[in-house]
């Protein structure tokens, strides 16, 4: 996914940033095992992020697992809510990405 930078901008990306866009990456694969794997080591390796719930609710979504996936769009919220750095509207977010799958996926 191409991203337009400014001439002379270099983005950069910890591991944290390319682990969890590998996650989507392999979603866009069909990779759905690894894509698993690797959201449940953003879990492991980076409690204090919200990345691993939302990645592992993709890999859900992607695999038809509704209820699960609602599950961790929920504790991504949860996480939110009670982690310092997120603002209320990170916890709505994930809050409605729950609801909607629940009402829209029963």
């Amino acid at each position: 996914r191409p991203v337009p930078y400014p001439a002379g901008f270099t983005p950069f990306y910890t591991e944290l940033d390319l682990l969890s866009n590998s996650v989507v990456d392999l979603i866009d694969e069909n990779k759905l095992d690894e894509a698993e794997a690797a959201s449940k080591k953003l879990l492991q390796e980076y409690p204090d992020q919200v990345d691993g719930f939302e990645r592992l609710g993709q890999v859900h979504e992607a695999r038809g697992k509704w209820s699960e996936a609602a599950d961790c769009y929920q504790k991504a919220a949860d996480f939110a809510r009670t982690m310092p750095g997120f603002d209320p509207e990170t916890a709505e977010y994930y809050l409605s990405k729950a609801k909607k799958i629940r009402e829209e996926k029963k």
